[in-house]
Parts: C-alpha cells; structure tokens; sequence
C-alpha cells in the first residue's frame, strides 16, 4: 500500500504517476516501435538539473487547481 500524501503537492504527484503508469499500461510493445520520446528525454533532463521538484506542467496544473478551487 503506497504511502498516505502529505500535501497537495504529494496527492497531484501521486495522481499524476498513477495516471502515467494507466497510460502506459493501456499500450502495446508494437504501439513503442515508432514511438517520439523527446518530450521524455526532456522531462528527465530538467528532472536531473532540478531534482525531484514538481516540473513546469505539474506546477502550472496546481496553479490552474488552486484557482479553480480559490485558493
């Protein structure tokens, strides 16, 4: 059983992983032969230069939550 969030923050990251892990669950080996992973590279570059902080779309996604909400 994972971990219970402690912010925000660790529920939208939580949610976030599950929804990626569905994603990639739903496709096939042969869906990855012409697969684009720039995107991915970049993610995982600007995760190597900023460590384990949430990234310019997770950020932009709290604020559009937050305003919504009114917070």
């Amino acid at each position: 059983m994972a971990a219970e969030p402690k912010s925000e923050v660790d529920l939208i990251r939580a949610l976030s992983e599950d929804l990626a892990m569905e994603i990639l669950a739903s496709y096939t080996p042969e869906d990855f032969a012409d697969a684009d992973f720039t995107s991915l590279g970049e993610a995982a570059v600007y995760l190597t230069q900023h460590e384990s902080g949430p990234g310019p779309a997770l950020q932009e996604l709290i604020a559009r939550v937050q305003k919504a909400a009114g917070t």
